[in-house]
């Protein structure tokens, strides 16, 4: 089964263009996801604010996924519920929500302007594909991607927001990327598909370094010298390719774990090998 995911890597808080909307549409995509806080722009200075657009929001991103007629992870949008604040990344399958994630390990900088954490795990099935999402830093936590890798997740899709680092170069950027991004992959045993933003979240310029990855490697991922304006990644995941190495990893991995059997085995076939002369 091959399915095709685009990433989104736009501008913070501009819907996107007319251009960007027949290339994603040319794409014919099965998952398009895009950035963390994709909506918030430089006229919106807290969450309060932004939460107020929140059903404005949720709503161009159902008519989003209906004009691709696809599946759309939203990004993530901010939302209250009573006095309480989420940052929340919706799942739409072709203008129909079927999901809700929050993010469960918000910044310092997000905890201080009143993002709470969420409280679960989110992983759904949907066209015979299980997806999970993770947003931003909960890739940060690897024990995460060991429960998504768990439940057979076969994509994990993270929308994300990163610091502009201008004295980073390119290899350390992309060791970062490697020993969380890639490592999340190699973990999970899943695709990860990271989404990236640029421009500014309340003042402070973002870098987009989205990328798309699979358990052995980098598929796809935005060129250094783009990090600081939008593009669009697209690639095609092999399902079943996917499903094979993950069934197989896993026979490898009780074999080694297990060398009390074998060994058990052996012992008797060798004593076994011993008494036939006299029997």
């Amino acid at each position: 089964m091959l399915v095709k995911v685009v990433a989104v890597q736009s501008l913070l808080g501009r819907k996107l263009s007319l251009e960007e909307k027949i290339h994603i549409f040319r794409q014919r995509p099965d998952f398009v996801c895009l950035s963390e806080y994709c909506l918030i722009d430089e006229s919106i200075r807290d969450f309060v604010r932004a939460a107020m657009m929140a059903k404005e929001n949720l709503r161009y991103l159902e008519e989003l996924s209906q004009e691709f007629s696809t599946i759309l992870i939203g990004g993530s949008i901010v939302e209250a519920e009573g006095d309480s604040l989420f940052n929340s990344s919706y799942l739409i399958a072709r203008g129909k929500i079927m999901g809700r994630y929050r993010k469960l390990n918000p910044v310092s900088g997000e905890l201080e302007r009143g993002i709470l954490p969420g409280d679960k795990i989110f992983t759904t099935i949907i066209d015979d594909i299980k997806i999970g999402i993770l947003i931003c830093a909960d890739a940060l936590n690897i024990g995460l991607f060991e429960i998504l890798g768990q439940s057979n997740v076969d994509i994990i899709f993270i929308p994300t927001t990163s610091p502009y680092r201008p004295s980073e170069s390119k290899s350390e950027k992309h060791k970062r990327d490697n020993d969380i991004y890639l490592k999340g992959a190699e973990i999970s045993m899943a695709y990860v598909v990271k989404t990236c933003a640029v421009g500014n979240l309340f003042g402070k310029p973002r870098q987009g370094r989205s990328l798309i990855a699979a358990p052995w490697g980098i598929m796809n991922r935005v060129n250094y010298y783009s990090e600081m304006t939008p593009s669009i990644l697209t690639a095609v995941l092999d399902i079943e390719e996917l499903r094979d190495f993950r069934d197989k990893r896993r026979l490898q991995s009780a074999a080694t774990k297990s060398p009390e059997m074998p060994t058990l085995y052996m012992d008797r076939a060798r004593r076994g090998a011993r008494r036939a002369p006299s029997e």
